[in-house]
């Protein structure tokens, strides 16, 4: 699942590594998606977060309501945009116009403090496997993440090509579902779930 918006998003700035709370209007978001996780689930939910506030806060509202408490995980944390955090891409495009095209044509750009992509979705594999493994057979994992590191990390699981938006948008509150069979491994079942 990504984290529900914070003022940040819905300014369009670059948060990355940056420690941004959720607003009054993320906060509510949240809410609303872990009533949308209960019913779509039931409360058998193992929930594991990201450090990062805007995840964690989105991670505690999905945990109160199923009676548990969520565990925080590095691995899942989001990637770093380097110097363009705080940034809008407006002002990426304006002050970094090769390295904002590099990134759009599926490139990792070559900026101070980026996170690679395949560095970043190794992790989040790594971490869904061990946090799904760890679960009961009968448990729904729920992890808050990010847009990229979701993005990433499936992919991996998928044995997709790291680009940006292999898979498309992934609207914050929302989320994908991933089986694990043991015929055909990992399935992306459903993408970009919502509560509505």
């Amino acid at each position: 699942m990504r984290h529900a918006r914070t003022g940040f998003n819905t300014e369009g700035r670059l948060q990355g590594s940056l420690d941004v709370p959720l607003g009054a209007d993320g906060l509510e978001q949240a809410e609303l998606v872990a009533v949308a996780l209960v019913a779509a689930y039931g409360p058998r939910l193992t929930v594991v977060t990201s450090p990062l506030a805007r995840a964690s806060q989105t991670a505690d509202a999905i945990a109160r309501l199923a009676g548990t408490v969520a565990i925080a995980d590095e691995r899942v944390t989001q990637r770093s945009y380097g110097v363009w955090e705080g940034h809008t891409w407006t002002e990426v495009r304006e002050q970094w116009p090769a390295e904002y095209a590099r990134r759009h044509e599926g490139y990792d750009p070559e900026i101070t403090g980026w996170g690679a992509s395949d560095a970043v979705g190794a992790r989040v594999a790594e971490a869904l496997v061990e946090r799904c493994g760890a679960s009961g057979d009968d448990d729904v994992v729920v992890v808050v993440s990010h847009g990229s590191a979701i993005m990433l990390g499936v992919a991996q699981l998928l044995g997709l090509q790291l680009v940006p938006s292999r898979l498309g948008h992934l609207d914050h509150g929302s989320w994908n579902e991933l089986t694990l069979t043991e015929n055909v491994g990992w399935r992306l079942t459903r993408y970009g779930v919502t509560g509505d």
